[in-house]
């Protein structure tokens, strides 16, 4: 699974727009952005995860990457990767792994008719990484994912999608995590408009959730997500955005945060009653399912660093293990 061939970034940045502000550098998850003449500049073309961060955060729209190219370097790493201390992660899909057993899910080793195993256990540039998949008669899909780039930043995905006779929200937890700061979102992505459903409004996410969400919507120096795209999709009790690890209690709120909601979607999980699945409304549920799916494959900045380290098929490929 390990990529042969490195590929470099280019970074065009608009000299009549960039006003070196610097929000790019500090918003970067590699630390790879630097400012050289007041000029938002890529310090190492290679460790750049084409992930659009600072694209997103740049507040004049300066920046754009350019496609991929291979690098003339060998396939091993390179010394100074190799020999730069590694960034201790918080063992988050250690915790919700350990709350899944509950449920005594069954992994695949096939999905959607593509052999998965080597998906099991890999590596990229030495550092260990998988995308699991597992079933069970209520769950149609759970996709569990860890991406570690370079020792320097991890992707941690958690998705539950329930099966097909059953009407419950989908769960979510994405943790990007590098050396400073923390991305976070967790959320029970309601199947059915809670805005015209008042019970599944009430049943799914209000009595569920409301004293959690009292309890971690307030959480200290977290930054609101500036993806609307993520926002539109979630419930009104979505808990997400951006940590600085100087937090360490913030940074224990949204792990409590992520285990709270995940345990909130077992127990309603353990009391969910099966649907027709023909029925007018589940076809419905079927249908917000699918477009919540879209808009994530179409908006998702997790392909980006998938494509350019694994090639596009195995990057799809893992994007459709991880999506709700």
């Amino acid at each position: 699974m390990e990529t042969a061939q490195k590929k470099r970034t280019t970074l065009a940045v608009d000299e009549t727009l960039c006003i070196g502000c610097g929000i790019c550098v500090d918003a970067c998850p590699m630390g790879v952005l630097s400012l050289h003449d007041d000029l938002c500049v890529l310090t190492d073309d290679i460790k750049c995860l084409e992930c659009g961060t600072c694209i997103h955060e740049c507040p004049k729209k300066a920046l754009s990457i350019q496609e991929s190219s291979v690098a003339p370097v060998s396939g091993e790493q390179s010394p100074e990767i190799a020999t730069q201390g590694k960034i201790h992660f918080t063992p988050i899909l250690e915790e919700l792994n350990n709350l899944l057993k509950q449920v005594n899910p069954l992994q695949l080793h096939t999905y959607e008719g593509t052999d998965i195993s080597e998906l099991d256990n890999f590596t990229l540039e030495n550092e260990p990484c998988y995308a699991r998949v597992y079933q069970t008669d209520t769950i149609e899909k759970i996709g569990v994912s860890r991406m570690n780039f370079f020792g320097l930043m991890t992707a941690h995905v958690l998705s539950i999608r329930p099966a097909r006779n059953y009407d419950l929200p989908m769960f979510i937890m994405d943790w990007d995590e590098s050396e400073d700061h923390i991305f976070f979102i967790c959320d029970l992505t309601p199947s059915d408009d809670p805005g015209t459903n008042i019970s599944y409004l009430t049943n799914y996410l209000y009595n569920p959730l409301e004293d959690l969400y009292q309890k971690y919507s307030t959480i200290p120096g977290l930054k609101n997500s500036v993806f609307h795209w993520v926002r539109a999709t979630c419930s009104p009790y979505i808990i997400t955005g951006t940590i600085r690890k100087k937090f360490p209690k913030s940074v224990d709120m949204i792990f409590d945060c992520a285990r709270d909601y995940l345990k909130a979607w077992l127990e309603l999980c353990n009391t969910a009653s099966p649907q027709d699945p023909d029925s007018d409304y589940m076809q419905r549920v079927h249908e917000r399912r699918k477009t919540v799916r879209t808009l994530l494959q179409e908006n998702d900045p997790g392909l980006g660093p998938l494509k350019k380290f694994l090639g596009s098929e195995k990057a799809h490929l893992i994007m459709s293990i991880v999506e709700p």
